[in-house]
């Protein structure tokens, strides 16, 4: 089955490599269902990945699993450092690495049969990505947040 594995999956964060202490960073999973060709004793064969679990490990000692791969906040209708399936908010200023592990699921037909499930999961883990999380400090212009309830840090 080695020659019929499907790509590794790359993870992704929004905003790209660097977020606020306390706000919401987005992570995305490029990885979705595949399927792979090839011959096995001289016999046609197609392996069907199917993505069913993401584990992200955000590099604090949290983690979160989800359904979903997650979405960029603009596909998703929301304003930037909304919380999201698999957002996550840092505590403390510094740098982390994270890491998606995509479990798939896999089913095969051979020369022409009915599709058979292959029991169990594959993980696959993608390359880590570095993001560096920055305080910030607030100072209003122009407007109090009264006037102006969209304005920054209202």
């Amino acid at each position: 089955m080695a020659h019929f594995l499907v790509g590794n999956p790359t993870a992704k964060s929004e905003p790209a490599g660097w977020t606020i202490a306390g706000a919401e960073t987005n992570f995305i999973a490029n990885a979705g269902e595949s399927e792979r060709a090839g011959e096995l004793l001289g016999q046609p064969v197609t392996v069907h990945f199917t993505p069913v679990a993401y584990d992200w490990r955000y590099g604090d000692n949290s983690g979160r699993t989800t359904t979903t791969p997650g979405a960029t906040w603009a596909a998703s209708g929301l304003p930037d450092f909304s919380k999201t399936a698999t957002s996550h908010a840092y505590a403390s200023r510094g740098t982390y690495t994270v890491t998606v592990t995509v479990e798939y699921s896999a089913r095969y037909q051979y020369a022409g049969q009915a599709w058979a499930d292959i029991p169990g999961t594959l993980g696959l883990t993608s390359e880590p990505i570095t993001v560096t999380v920055k305080g910030v400090k607030t100072v209003l212009v122009g407007k109090t947040c009264d006037e102006n309830p969209s304005g920054p840090g209202c």
